[in-house]
């Protein structure tokens, strides 16, 4: 049987609360939605909430409610998802690529602070892999930060939740993520003129007379029911990863043709669990899934590779591109299954 890269953890409590709104007969954005919400405003201490029907639903609605518009620049690291990217392209802003640090997964707080400008509208910082950025060094520039938890609900930096720093905080709750709806999202802020202008963009019915040019993003009492059945789970769920970390690690430690430690990683809440493996990950990867293991590549493609830049004003990011694999770890996986993997990956690269 294949061992997969991703996998949601979903329960009785989780099937139960879908076949409840299965049966109210209210499959329309309503009562669970707004459960969600307050659960997310109560467990994050922020003013507002917003819930949308994805992360790139929520990065979008944030750079509009920061007035992001054509030729104002924001500030992304290539190494990550183009969720971030296209929002920036649709509004027609100017996307500013920035390395992220050597043996880190996050944007540069050095490399930041060279390629600000007057036009600098915002700045979206994602806690990649659940490994912290530096947020407070970026925060300290003073330039509106988006927070991107996408990959880290639940997870903390120096005894602060994830999602509490930026001026906007997003989240997703895609099928492979810390907590699961199908797919969804949150907004958080402490701001009342952003949440109002992401109320009033986030969907375009309801309102008589509407006055902007809203869009389809709201979220639905269907997956609201589900996400906030998986938030109820969240602790539980970062325990099991970090444990299962702990075993890799123990595993791992030491090899000479697997590196492990990376920046923050006392601090990660391990929505994956990378290792470098050398330049070889293709051969790699496929070697593992023909041993029965899923494994993926961690970040598909750079976002200055996306836009044409050229890949040596992005060493950090073209080293992880070439040689960061990401193994499966995922709250129902087993310590029996860690050990496999570990066994197959050290295997498979002592023959190489």
């Amino acid at each position: 049987m294949m061992i997969l890269h991703s996998k949601p953890t979903i329960d009785d409590s989780d099937i139960n609360v879908v076949v409840n709104v299965l049966t109210s007969g209210h499959l329309e954005d309503g009562e669970n939605v707004e459960i969600l919400e307050s659960a997310f405003r109560k467990k994050y201490n922020r003013k507002y909430a917003a819930a949308v029907s994805s992360g790139f639903s929520a990065i979008h609605l944030a750079l509009i409610s920061l007035e992001v518009g054509e030729n104002d620049e924001v500030i992304i690291p290539s190494y990550t998802c183009s969720a971030l990217l296209n929002p920036i392209l649709l509004l027609k802003a100017k996307p500013i690529i920035i390395d992220v640090d050597k043996d880190s997964f996050n944007i540069s707080a050095d490399n930041l602070h060279k390629r600000i400008s007057k036009r600098t509208k915002a700045i979206i910082v994602p806690h990649t892999f659940g490994f912290p950025a530096p947020i407070e060094e970026i925060i300290s520039l003073g330039i509106p930060v988006i927070e991107d938890c996408a990959q880290a609900i639940g997870g903390s930096f120096k005894g602060k939740l994830l999602g509490n720093f930026g001026q906007l905080s997003v989240f997703s709750f895609y099928a492979s993520k810390m907590i699961c709806s199908g797919d969804g999202g949150m907004i958080l802020t402490d701001n009342e003129q952003f949440i109002e202008t992401i109320k009033n963009f986030r969907y375009y019915g309801h309102k008589k007379l509407h006055k902007y040019l809203a869009y389809n993003y709201h979220m639905t009492n269907l997956p609201a029911a589900l996400a906030n059945s998986q938030l109820q789970k969240n602790n539980e769920f970062i325990l099991k990863r970090k444990e299962l970390a702990s075993f890799y690690d123990e595993y791992f430690d030491n090899h000479p043709l697997i590196q492990t430690d990376f920046a923050n990683k006392c601090e990660a809440c391990f929505y994956r669990y990378p290792v470098r493996v050398g330049n070889k990950i293709d051969i790699i990867k496929f070697g593992m899934e023909s041993e029965g293991v899923k494994c993926g590549y961690g970040v598909l493609e750079g976002m200055h590779q996306m836009l044409d830049l050229n890949d040596n004003n992005f060493p950090n990011t073209m080293n992880n591109l070439k040689s960061i694999l990401s193994l499966p770890i995922y709250p129902t996986l087993k310590k029996e299954e860690t050990e496999l993997i570990a066994e197959k990956l050290i295997n498979l690269i002592e023959k190489l």
